[in-house]
């Protein structure tokens, strides 16, 4: 139907088979009916628009104009729903429907497919001459089923796996329905945590306007649309309906809408809480039909929307990642996301595209982002959902009910209402009204009573907010003021510098601190290591000269290890000094892997002068002392270095054995070369420490140190198989640091368990005068090593890391040093809320208003005790 402006139709483009590709070629011919049977049926002027059809469907019109031009796989529901707008009988069409299914299908598998027939008018293609298609059943050309009893043997071996497996199979899907539950109980325990603590004064019933896209109007004289019609804002339709849950209901896909405060984050969690209900309603018996899971967006990167799912719902409830994958792929998670503008701008096109494709996966999707910015507008508009509301500033009437909730506590309050009418848009927000309540609760509100700007005036109530937090008498007031304002100010401007805001003590690493600040925490666990694991062979060797079982030159052993400590000192200093000569890009890609890899050039004059002091105190460097501490430094030193390839400073919160590890410094080739030349190095310098502490207390007979040798060197290289990680799941706290120091004793225990049982038990058996006190003297040296050097290599070295850090924090007067019990304290206090082992602000506003200095604060906030 042409217009003045042009030829340009004004319904759908009319769907081309032939120019579609292969794969597409099913649902073009598909949609070539819709559009010749039931969209070109009603005269030219009553034929709908893309847009009529999808507002009426409803979908979104990208969607429809795709599905029509055969671009795009429609999906059943949106089908049908296409036909019966369209005046069609969707039980007559959905059969075509699964036959362009199987043949777009059959053409995905490459089988080969006969062409469609054309299109005859009221039969669908395969419906006309059905008959005459089909194969003879017998003749020539036929093919009869070949091997009848191997099919038959097949069949029935099928069955009886399928009859002795059921048991089992059963008890596996019991177990998945259990689990499913436990994981919809977590998250509306989860959501309700939030809105609750929003709702702790007085719930307020929110208001809603529905945002529906504009029917474009033709320009004056024209039957093109004008581009500037186009365009036009979405309608903003008033609506009576409170409840989220219907509004979502309508289409099951929502995008809440609205300015900070107005209470989105509480609405999307009352949502995630309903639909957990709802899943759960079937009870213990019923297998779920759907799983709400209520997550933030803030911690997306550009990710596929299925990893990130993945890993946020395994760092939160600890699901398994192929567990997840296999839930979207049966289309069972409801994903509720709240901070869509969380999300770094960066990734805005990203996640937008993610979540489109993340809709088509799920039965259903809520998301919530703010809109006080033009391009958080614009950022909501381009998921192109079905729904989108907003939530409305609460009336005076509602207003006026929270106040008279708290009427003899927030009298004075009420009063400068009276007295200054234009305090009411301040409080024309959930969240203002809750800040207001603990603020003036039983206290003068004179500070609402000050002339200003209303920027000024909310300033000014988050500092009488953050002064009367401090004033609280539970737990006690605050005695230093202006030292936890400074402590919660650099917070605050730490985490809006990083862009986050939640607060793990335990994940606390250099990247906290300056890049010269960081030195000092990439060095002290080196050092402090290699003081623990040299001072075990010196008082070796001490209390065995006390017993009389070896004559060994104790003085020249201490002045080694002396020099072994210093030179691991210098040698990481030195390489820290060359990490920062490096420019920042090439430090950005790396992980801090600390000083462990020494450029020991650097470090030649240094070495020079230690060994020059040696020879100065006369050290005998050829007695057998030296020769044990010097192994044991060896030992020591190739332990540290693997930190080219794992990454041994991170909390070592579970642990499992693999013979594939995932390294981070491999060769280009298959094989992994650099670790198999440190486990080399480390077997080797194991078997000679070993057999050189055997054969000095143990000289017959003389194959037991080889032998103790290969077997402690052996079950050492195997042991460093285990692979350790983070568990994203922690209850409480620093709970990643206490689970290091748990698996750094465990794991260096058992070492010691391990090694001592097998020398002792060797040289009890093997010896021909057993002596149980030299087996007991050679077990204790091997077996305190391995527990020494494990522990450090299983966890010990990431918690002094992570002690040495803050402490750096705390000299530098950002943090106390008993930073753990300043965050409860500031949460018994009002000033952070905590959620499992994090820490965060009330409010993003709560947040940036604390991103300033503690004398600014101080200077609003007023007199303190």
């Amino acid at each position: 139907m042409a217009g003045v402006g042009g030829n340009r139709p004004k319904g759908p483009q009319r769907p081309d088979p032939a120019a579609a590709p292969p794969e597409k070629q099913p649902w073009a011919d598909l949609m070539l009916g819709v559009y010749e049977e039931l969209w070109t049926a009603p005269p030219p002027a009553a034929r709908l628009s893309v847009n009529a059809m999808a507002r009426k469907a409803p979908m979104a019109s990208g969607t429809a104009s795709e599905i029509f031009s055969g671009k795009r796989d429609p999906d059943l529901k949106y089908f049908l729903a296409l036909v019966r707008v369209l005046g069609g009988d969707p039980g007559a069409w959905e059969p075509r429907w699964h036959r362009a299914a199987a043949r777009a299908a059959a053409i995905e598998a490459g089988e080969p497919v006969s062409d469609p027939l054309p299109w005859v008018e009221g039969e669908a293609p395969g419906e006309a001459g059905e008959e005459e298609a089909r194969p003879p059943l017998s003749g020539p050309g036929t093919e009869l089923p070949r091997y009848p009893v191997r099919r038959f043997l097949r069949a029935v071996l099928a069955g009886l796996a399928a009859v002795f497996t059921f048991p089992m199979r059963l008890r596996r899907d019991k177990a998945a329905a259990r689990m499913q539950r436990r994981l919809i109980k977590a998250f509306m325990e989860r959501a309700a945590k939030d809105f609750r603590r929003a709702e702790a004064h007085h719930y307020i019933e929110p208001r809603f306007v529905i945002l529906e896209e504009a029917e474009p109007e033709p320009a004056p004289g024209s039957r093109r649309r004008a581009r500037s019609v186009r365009r036009t804002a979405p309608e903003r339709v008033a609506t009576d309906e409170r409840d989220v849950r219907t509004l979502y209901g309508a289409r099951d896909e929502l995008v809440v809408l609205g300015k900070p405060g107005m209470g989105k984050t509480t609405q999307l969690a009352r949502l995630a809480h309903r639909l957990a209900e709802e899943a759960l309603a079937g009870g213990d018996g019923t297998d779920p039909a759907h799983i709400p899971v209520y997550l933030r967006l803030y911690s997306y990167r550009g990710e596929a929307v299925e990893d990130w799912l993945a890993a946020e719902m395994s760092r939160i409830q600890g699901v398994s990642t192929v567990l997840v994958r296999s839930w979207l792929e049966q289309h069972l998670l409801l994903p509720v996301l709240d901070g869509l503008d969380e999300v770094p701008r960066v990734h805005w096109r990203k996640c937008v595209k993610e979540l489109r494709r993340l809709r088509e996966i799920c039965p259903g999707m809520a998301v919530g982002c703010r809109t006080d910015e033009g391009d958080l507008q614009r950022l909501a508009q381009s998921l192109r959902a079905l729904r989108y509301v907003e939530v409305q500033p609460p009336e005076r009437g509602q207003v006026e009910a929270f106040l008279n909730a708290n009427r003899a506590a927030l009298a004075d309050v009420r009063e400068a209402l009276k007295e200054r009418q234009s305090l009411w848009q301040l409080l024309r927000s959930p969240m203002m009204l809750n800040i207001i309540c603990v603020t003036y609760a039983n206290r003068s509100a004179d500070d609402l009573r000050l002339e200003g700007s209303l920027e000024d005036r909310q300033s000014r109530i988050f500092d009488a907010y953050v002064g009367t937090c401090l004033r609280r008498e539970r737990p006690r007031p605050d005695d230093a003021p202006h030292r936890t304002l400074t402590w919660l100010t650099w917070l605050a401007r730490t985490l809006t510098e990083r862009k986050e805001q939640v607060l793990y003590l335990d994940r606390l690493d250099v990247s906290w601190l300056s890049r010269r600040e960081a030195m000092l925490p990439k060095i002290v666990p080196t050092v402090v290591m290699a003081a623990c694991s040299l001072g075990v062979p010196v008082l070796w060797l001490m209390a065995a000269n006390r017993a009389g079982l070896l004559h060994a030159d104790v003085p020249a052993a201490v002045v080694v290890a002396l020099a072994m400590v210093a030179n691991t000192a210098t040698q990481a200093y030195k390489s820290e000094e060359h990490f920062l000569t490096l420019p920042e890009e090439t430090k950005a890609g790396e992980k801090h892997r600390g000083a462990l890899v020494i450029p020991m050039v650097n470090n030649g004059l240094p070495m020079m002068i230690i060994l020059a002091l040696m020879m100065l105190t006369g050290v005998n460097l050829a007695s057998s002392a030296t020769f044990v501490v010097g192994l044991a430094y060896l030992w020591v030193s190739i332990t540290q270095w693997e930190g080219a390839l794992t990454d041994v400073f991170s909390p070592v919160e579970q642990l499992r054995w693999t013979w594939r590890r995932s390294e981070r410094a491999m060769s280009d080739g298959v094989i992994p070369v650099k670790r198999m030349a440190l486990s080399g190095a480390m077997w080797m310098s194991i078997g000679l420490l070993t057999g050189l502490v055997v054969h000095l207390v143990c000289p017959e007979p003389g194959w037991i140190a080889p032998v103790a040798a290969f077997v402690l060197g052996t079950f050492y290289v195997f042991g460093n198989q285990f692979e350790p990680s983070m568990q994203d799941r922690r209850p409480r706290p620093n709970e990643g640091i206490r689970r290091t120091v748990r698996f750094s004793l465990v794991h260096g225990f058992a070492g010691l368990a391990v090694a001592a049982a097998f020398v002792t038990t060797l040289i009890a058996l093997a010896s021909p005068d057993p002596d149980l006190r030299r087996a007991a003297f050679v077990a204790g040296l091997l077996g305190t090593l391995f527990a020494v050097v494990r522990g450090f290599r299983y966890g010990g070295l990431a918690v002094v890391r992570h002690w040495t850090i803050r402490a750096v924090l705390a000299h530098r007067g950002r943090t106390p040093y008993r930073y753990g019990r300043f965050l409860h304290t500031a949460e018994q206090r009002v000033l952070l809320f905590r959620t499992d082992s994090g820490y965060f602000f009330p409010h993003s506003l709560v947040q940036r208003h604390l991103d300033t200095t503690a004398e600014k604060l101080l200077e609003r906030v007023g007199p303190l005790p």
